[in-house]
C-alpha cells in the first residue's frame, strides 16, 4: 500500500512479487452450444484478443504484472481505471463491485505448498454481457476440472452463459477451502496427539503458526460471504441473465457451513493452547511431586545425620559397638516408613 501512496486513484501500480519479464500467458476459450475454439498464447509486447460477440468467451490472463497489457485489456472491454487497479493490487479483500456494464469479483485462492503452509493469490473475475475474464497471478491447475467440462461438452457448462460459468469457479475455489480446512483439522489432531504424549516448545510454536493459518483464512471467508449474498441480489441476477437461484443458494449453503467449519477451528486452536499449558503444568506438577516426596524422605535423615554429627564430646551411643549399623537400621525403617505412609495416602 505505501508504493500508492499519494498517488491519485486509479493509478495501476502492480503490488506483488513477479517479475515484470516473467511471461503471461493468455489463454482464449470461445464456445457456444455447438462451436468451441481453444488458443493459448504468450503475450509478447502485442495483444491478439479477438472476443466474439454472438458467443461466449472466457478469458484467463495468467500473470497481472505487466501494467501496460492489462490497460490494454481495459480499453479492448471498457473496464474503467478503478477496476483495473483492483486487478494489479493483490492485496484486495474480498468483494463484489457492480458497474453499469460489468460484474467485477475480487477472491483469494489458497494454495497449500509442501511445507505444510498456504500461499494466498488473488483471483479477480470480471464479468460482462457475454465475456469472463479471470486475472490470476500464477497458473493453477484448480480450474482444470472445469475447462475440461467445457472443451469435452460434460455437464451445463456449454449450454449455459458465462454467468454459469462464473458460478463454477467460484464453487471451486469455495471447494478448495474445504480441502484447507480439512488439512488444518488434521494439523490440529496431530498436534493434539503429540501434545498429549509429550509437548514440547517446539509444539507450542506448531500452534501459534496454525493459530495464524486459521485466522487468516476466516478473515479470506468471511467477506466471501458478502459476494455471495450480494450475488443474490435481484439486480445481479438479473445481469447475468441466468436461472441460477439455486446455484447461488448451494454457494451460499456451501459458505455458511465453511464458515462453520473455520469457527470451530478457531475454537480448537485455542482449547489446544489450553490443554498445551495444562499437559505442561501437568507436568511440573509430577516433577515438584517427586522432588517434595524426595525432600521429604531426606529431612528426618538429615536430622538423624546432623544429630550424630555435632562436635560434642559426650554423646550417649557415640561408643557403641554397632551404633553405625544401629542408625543405618533406623534410617532404612524411616524411609520404609514415610513410603508406607505416602502409599496409603494415595500420594506415591
Amino acid at each position: 500500500m505505501q508504493l500508492k501512496t499519494g498517488l491519485q486513484p486509479g493509478t495501476l501500480i502492480y503490488t506483488g512479487l513477479k517479475n515484470k519479464y516473467d511471461a503471461i500467458e493468455i489463454d482464449e476459450v470461445i464456445y457456444n452450444k455447438e462451436n468451441i475454439s481453444n488458443k493459448i498464447t504468450i503475450y509478447n509486447d502485442k495483444l491478439t484478443i479477438n472476443p466474439n460477440g454472438e458467443m461466449n468467451n472466457w478469458l484467463t490472463i495468467t500473470g497481472i504484472h505487466d501494467i501496460e497489457l492489462v490497460k490494454s485489456i481495459g480499453d479492448i472491454f471498457n473496464i474503467d481505471s478503478l477496476i483495473l487497479e483492483d486487478i494489479v493490487s493483490n492485496t484486495q479483500r474480498p468483494k463484489l463491485e457492480v458497474r453499469e456494464n460489468l460484474i467485477f469479483i475480487v477472491l483469494k485462492l489458497i494454495i497449500p505448498e509442501n511445507d505444510g503452509e498456504f500461499k494466498y493469490e488473488q483471483i479477480s473475475l470480471t464479468l460482462l454481457e457475454n465475456t469472463l475474464i479471470v486475472f490470476q497471478e500464477s497458473k493453477h491447475s484448480i480450474f482444470n476440472n472445469i475447462k475440461n467440462r467445457v472443451l469435452k461438452d460434460i455437464g451445463r457448462l456449454r449450454k449455459k452463459g458465462v454467468g454459469y460459468l462464473t458460478y463454477g469457479i467460484l464453487d471451486r475455489i469455495i471447494d478448495n477451502y474445504f480441502l484447507i480446512l480439512e488439512s488444518l483439522n488434521n494439523r490440529i489432531d496431530e498436534l493434539e496427539e503429540q501434545i498429549l504424549l509429550s509437548p514440547t516448545k517446539d509444539d507450542f510454536e506448531r500452534i501459534l503458526t496454525l493459530k495464524k493459518d486459521i485466522l487468516k483464512l476466516k478473515k479470506s471467508l468471511h467477506p466471501l460471504k458478502e459476494v455471495i449474498i450480494s450475488l443474490k441480489s435481484n439486480k445481479i441476477k438479473e445481469y447475468l441473465n441466468e436461472d441460477i437461484d439455486i446455484y447461488l443458494e448451494d454457494l451460499h449453503d456451501h459458505i455458511n457451513v465453511a464458515l462453520e467449519n473455520i469457527d470451530n477451528l478457531f475454537l480448537k486452536g485455542n482449547e489446544l493452547i489450553q490443554l498445551y499449558h495444562t499437559t505442561v503444568s501437568s507436568g511440573m506438577n509430577e516433577i515438584m511431586k517427586v522432588l517434595t516426596m524426595i525432600s521429604t524422605t531426606f529431612i528426618p535423615l538429615s536430622f538423624l545425620v546432623g544429630l550424630y554429627g555435632m562436635n560434642f564430646e559426650v554423646i550417649p551411643e557415640l561408643k557403641w559397638e554397632y551404633g553405625y549399623f544401629i542408625l543405618l537400621f533406623i534410617m532404612f525403617m524411616v524411609i520404609c516408613g514415610i513410603g508406607y505412609f505416602f502409599k496409603k495416602k494415595k500420594w506415591w
